[in-house]
């Protein structure tokens, strides 16, 4: 009896050919080159296993496999690091170059603290516009989920008066210079950051069926990149513990949003 329980038990446990699921979803790619793509995968990111790296892969490319029962929390703070802060993992062992630096200016009016100002906020930037873009779709995703994809346009208003108005101020403001960049399709990249803080305090009963006892930290994270982005976008030095909380307040929020995204699914 006990041989026939670890039998079946040994059983249960046979590992997936994980590698011949992701060919399945992937038929364009050869065995060979995953294997070869999974060991730099593993070496890189320091996994334990090239299933590990797998199930990073998976996930990376946002493939259809369930991989929940398998993949640990190394694995999972490598994609996160990745995929949700844009950053490269602070796992891996390899040694990355430093962000390269803007080219000395000859501009007589630009002093040596402004330039090195510059360089210590173009460091911090890209943190600020995944942080900031990933809660705008986050609440797109929630309101969605709520009132539909015309949750915006509907004639029962959905959004604050003043909220619509400035968003369609700026959309026309937009359309007397064609030859501009557009920011973008949906309304909610026309909204500030107040805003969205707004649009969830609004409609907190849906925000925290989501979020639960979350939600007051996810207020305080998105009032840490409103004063950041503030700093920023009127040129002005953010001082390095400011940088510091919030780059911490986007690795807590882009951990959190991965349980988000699960949850909403």
């Amino acid at each position: 009896m006990h041989a026939q329980k670890i039998r079946a038990r040994s059983e249960y446990q046979m590992p997936r050919d994980l590698m011949g699921e992701i060919l399945v979803k992937k038929p364009n790619i050869k065995r060979s080159g995953l294997e070869v793509t999974l060991s730099r995968t593993k070496r890189r990111l320091d996994l334990k296993s090239i299933e590990q790296a797998a199930c990073f892969y998976i996930k990376k490319n946002n493939l259809d496999i369930n991989v929940s029962s398998i993949i640990d929390d190394v694995t999972r703070r490598a994609v996160q690091n990745e995929l949700v802060l844009g950053k490269p993992t602070n796992l891996s062992p390899v040694r990355r170059k430093p962000p390269k630096s803007l080219p000395k200016s000859d501009d007589p009016f630009i002093d040596n603290q402004m330039f090195n100002a510059a360089n210590n906020n173009a460091e911090i930037y890209p943190v600020v516009y995944l942080f900031e873009n990933s809660v705008r779709n986050f609440v797109v995703a929630v309101m969605k989920k709520n009132y539909g994809n015309d949750w915006w346009t509907e004639k029962v208003e959905k959004v604050n008066t003043r909220i619509r108005d400035n968003v369609n101020i700026r959309r026309l403001a937009e359309k007397e210079s064609p030859w501009h960049s557009k920011r973008g399709a949906d309304p909610i990249y026309y909204t500030d950051i107040e805003d969205l803080e707004k649009i969830i305090n609004t409609y907190s009963k849906d925000f925290r069926k989501i979020l639960k006892g979350k939600f007051e930290h996810v207020i305080v994270w998105i009032d840490e990149i409103e004063k950041t982005r503030n700093i920023l976008a009127h040129n002005n030095l953010v001082a390095k513990k400011d940088r510091e909380r919030l780059t911490v307040f986007a690795r807590d929020w882009g951990e959190f949003a991965r349980l988000i995204a699960e949850i909403m699914k």
